[in-house]
């Protein structure tokens, strides 16, 4: 569960000060988290909701830019920085006055200067964790705008945004294996609990499988891979892999599944895959091409 890596990466975070990669990649998987959290309850809200979660992103994103607003600007003539200070002169008032799609705009340009002075704010009380929180409120406000005509979030959009959040998360994920690797001898017990939280890294209701496919020789991604799942000998499910060589599913019944990959001109595959719907599902199958003699 992304909770749990992330709480155990907390939990070891002086065993990981030396390598300032750790620390980076535990915000991005937590900032990714919150959105994803955010998300599903957008989507669980009723269209009469809508409009007051709006709000309710709106101020949160808007208070916690004027924090950051504020400390910018005492930074900036602090040390004289006449330019800074002149674009971080927004007040609340001003912002509550914007439309949704200008204060947004206004919001982008605060945190591009957070990201730019965030060492130097530290001091000011805009620790990390604050610009995480901030970039975190940004996107769910951003989402919220921009919804169709009369509030309602289309489910079919808000779904694909949580797909590609869960990506990103996956792939935050695999670069956290690699740097727990280092301690796999050095630390054993620590790295196998690691394993213990990481093995079950699922988000509950937003995805089952995820398959990905790819040349063995090359490693590129295969577009156009047929992908079938066959249950006590029946077909119940085809796909084919997109252009980046992969496809999601929602949602599966639990079971033992017979899963054949074939392409033309790649040496077919039939491997078996247990479903849970409590966890990600992912499939990794690397093709090898035919022989042409």
């Amino acid at each position: 569960m992304l909770k749990r890596v992330i709480l155990f990466l907390k939990k070891y975070a002086d065993l990981f000060r030396d390598l300032p990669v750790m620390d980076e990649l535990t915000t991005e998987l937590e900032t990714n988290l919150n959105e994803i959290d955010n998300l599903r309850q957008l989507q669980a809200t009723d269209i009469t909701g809508l409009r007051k979660q709006k709000e309710s992103f709106r101020k949160s994103a808007l208070q916690k830019a004027v924090v950051c607003c504020h400390a910018l600007l005492v930074y900036a003539k602090r040390v004289g920085n006449e330019v800074l200070a002149g674009e971080m002169y927004y007040t609340e008032t001003d912002m509550n006055k914007m439309s949704d799609n200008t204060l947004d705009t206004v919001l982008g340009v605060i945190y591009k200067s957070v990201l730019a002075y965030q060492t130097q704010l530290v001091p000011y009380g805009i620790s990390p964790v604050k610009v995480t929180e901030f970039k975190a409120a940004i996107d769910v406000f951003k989402t919220a705008i921009g919804t169709p005509k009369g509030g309602a979030i289309s489910r079919k959009q808000s779904t694909e945004q949580l797909l590609v959040l869960f990506d990103d998360e996956l792939v935050i994920a695999d670069k956290v294996d690699l740097m727990i690797d280092t301690i796999k001898f050095s630390h054993p017990a620590i790295y196998a609990e690691y394993h213990n939280n990481r093995k079950v890294l699922y988000y509950s209701g937003s995805l089952t499988l995820k398959c990905e496919v790819t040349d063995a020789a090359t490693g590129l991604a295969l577009e156009g891979v047929l992908v079938s799942f066959a249950l006590d000998g029946n077909i119940v499910l085809e796909k084919l892999t997109s252009k980046a060589g992969g496809f999601t599913v929602k949602t599966m019944d639990e079971g033992t599944y017979s899963v054949t990959v074939k392409r033309l001109g790649y040496l077919t595959q039939i491997l078996t895959v247990n479903v849970l719907d409590v966890e990600l599902n992912a499939i990794k199958v690397a093709l090898v091409k035919e022989s042409s003699e």
